[in-house]
């Protein structure tokens, strides 16, 4: 298993997710427990809640192209951890920040988000 190809396809179809304004189609990537920590919002905790979440997000960020760096990853058995940055270019407002993901293994051998954490970089 190459878990930097794995991650690198699982940034691309979110992307691919985020830019279509398909906030259930982002959700699909994480756990049906996640918890979501962004910027400014109290902790949001199952899928439900990361659809409502990203469809307000997607709404306030009209235009533009979501992509994502790959900076650091490991993984220990059926956990992972994925360490990078995002951009909105292009749109408005423009966004940029950091993000965490803790994914874990499922039973089918796919991997999905079950804690993501990110942040702005802009004020």
């Amino acid at each position: 298993m190459d878990m930097k190809q794995v991650l690198e396809d699982f940034d691309e179809a979110y992307n691919q997710a985020f830019n279509r304004g398909d906030a259930a189609g982002c959700a699909a990537f994480f756990t049906e427990d996640v918890m979501l920590l962004a910027p400014g919002e109290p902790m949001l905790r199952g899928r439900e809640a990361f659809i409502e979440a990203y469809q307000s997000r997607m709404k306030q960020n009209t235009g533009g192209s979501h992509t994502n760096e790959l900076i650091e990853f490991g993984v220990d058995g059926d956990t992972a951890y994925q360490v990078g940055l995002f951009a909105i270019s292009d749109s408005n407002p423009p966004e940029k920040g950091k993000f965490v993901n803790v994914l874990k293994r499922q039973t089918d051998g796919t991997w999905k988000v079950c804690i993501s954490i990110f942040n702005s970089d802009l004020s």
